[in-house]
């Protein structure tokens, strides 16, 4: 049995993380603030922590420094919770960004309970950069702080929803089971507004960055296509590589998220078609990646702005919130590349992601 410290001061998200800890094996200490859990901490040394990062007096970031200057604390590993995106988190053991799904925290407090080196290698410092004005980190912190207070919690509600879901299942209840799956849809549906809302801010301040690795495009393409035929089987997906590409710099999540909503939309824009076509092809200096359907098109007047913030090419409101091509368009330009679209009305539409080549 190991010994965790969890560190949250919302009270209900505290509750919630300490029954999963629990029920995993392991013994629970609680503290509400990053200075009760570091005076814990130094009198019993735990196995892991688990800390939220925006707290009263410390927050997770200031804790988990603390920890790494003292001797008997710094090789404890360091599991941060956070619906913002605090500058250096890389330090922490984990990082999860909140609403926390339930399996993804039970498997990081496994993983980072088998964890038990000496202190990490110090990574070296980063480059100077300008310093922020007054009016940019005023921005910043009110970006913390919305994600904080609208994402913690739909965190407590979806990870108890979780939990119900759970014993509704071990009781066979089709109509409960529903219920709590159709809860778990909707809180989804919030978080990923309230993402949405807060990227689009982040990008048009320049404040989301890209981790660029070398990626193999063509493997993440067939297993992106195939996620998406397991999540809709009533569709046919088909995707055209003709030519091998080489590994690209790209940050795969963000580059799925860009597809996510290119695929998405072709699939509600269908029509009876039924058929979703992801297409690669290669000109000089850039890799094109297409995303065509053959359904009900964009009117003429909205194409030059489908890429605008909140803006639609239907009237239908209950679709979409008017944020996901801007998103896309913006990552788009932070890969150094390009989002175009072409459509005809009543004959489909086509996106066209254009990616550079490493030269």
């Amino acid at each position: 049995m190991s010994l965790v410290l969890i560190a949250e001061d919302e009270e209900a998200l505290l509750e919630v993380f300490s029954e999963v800890v629990e029920d995993l094996g392991h013994r629970v200490i609680r503290a509400h603030n990053g200075e009760e859990a570091l005076l814990l901490a130094r009198t019993e040394t735990p196995d892991l922590v688990v800390s939220d990062h925006m707290m009263p007096r410390r927050t997770g970031m200031q804790l988990l420094h603390a920890m790494r200057a003292e001797p008997t604390l710094s090789d404890v590993p360091f599991l941060l919770l956070s619906a913002a995106r605090p500058q250096g988190r890389e330090a922490a053991q984990t990082f999860l960004a909140k609403p926390v799904d339930l399996s993804t925290f039970e498997q990081a407090v496994s993983q980072a309970l088998q964890y038990r080196a000496a202190a990490a290698r110090q990574e070296p410092a980063p480059a100077a950069r300008e310093a922020p004005n007054a009016l940019s980190l005023a921005r910043e912190e009110m970006l913390n702080w919305v994600a904080h207070e609208l994402k913690t919690p739909l965190s407590s509600a979806r990870l108890n929803t979780q939990l119900l879901l759970r014993k509704v299942q071990k009781r066979g209840i089709d109509d409960e089971r529903r219920s709590a799956e159709a809860v778990l849809r909707q809180l989804d549906r919030m978080n990923g507004l309230v993402t949405s809302i807060l990227d689009a801010s982040r990008l048009a301040d320049g404040k989301l960055e890209l981790k660029l690795q070398p990626t193999e495009l063509t493997p993440f393409l067939q297993e992106f296509i195939q996620e998406w035929r397991e999540l809709q089987p009533d569709m046919d997906f088909s995707l055209h590589a003709v030519e091998r590409v080489e590994p690209l710099m790209l940050d795969t999540e963000r580059l799925r998220q860009v597809l996510n909503n290119l695929v998405s939309n072709a699939v509600k824009y269908s029509g009876t078609s039924k058929h979703v076509e992801v297409g690669v092809a290669l000109n000089p200096g850039l890799v094109l990646i297409h995303v065509r359907d053959w359904g009900v098109g964009i009117p003429a007047s909205a194409l030059p702005h489908v890429f605008d913030r909140f803006q639609r090419a239907d009237e239908d409101k209950g679709r979409g919130h008017g944020l996901g091509l801007f998103i896309a368009a913006a990552l788009a330009k932070l890969h150094g590349g390009s989002l175009s679209a072409r459509s005809t009305l009543g004959e489909g539409s086509t996106f066209t992601l254009r990616l550079p080549r490493r030269n």
